[in-house]
């Protein structure tokens, strides 16, 4: 049996995931628990939020209520690290946003594959070779 292909969604992929032509796709897959979420993303996500009745429904409600987290560890960092190393010899470690560094390391950590709308993200899988996915739509 073929292994079930699970991700991990970037900020620029929760914000426009309900104008994508695949919403429905995805909020399939985040009900069966196939897509997760970092805690670097729900602090972004969390930092944009009004008052604190809108951060306990942003964190509780789907589509985020859904998600399993999937945290950082020792490994995860240690490889954003080399990472930004690798970015470095090509010229791009500034182009590469912290937190997207950390949720690709989180990602590659864990054997998931990250959603995302950001072009950092394929900056970064030049480099490690992970599997990257772009939210469809015309974003």
């Amino acid at each position: 049996m073929a292994p079930v292909q699970r991700w991990l969604i970037d900020k620029s992929a929760h914000v426009r995931l309900p104008h994508s032509p695949d919403a429905e796709l995805w909020l399939s897959r985040i009900q069966r628990g196939l897509v997760s979420i970092a805690p670097v993303t729900l602090l972004e996500v969390g930092y944009s939020v009004t008052n604190a009745e809108h951060w306990t429904a942003f964190q509780t409600t789907p589509p985020v209520g859904l998600m399993p987290v999937q945290g950082l560890d020792a490994h995860a960092e240690s490889r954003a690290l080399q990472v930004q190393g690798l970015l470095a010899r090509r010229g791009h470690h500034r182009a590469v946003k912290i937190p997207d560094l950390l949720i690709a390391a989180t990602a590659e950590a864990a054997g998931l594959t990250v959603l995302h709308v950001d072009k950092y993200f394929d900056l970064i899988a030049a480099v490690t070779g992970q599997p990257v996915e772009r939210l469809t739509g015309d974003f």
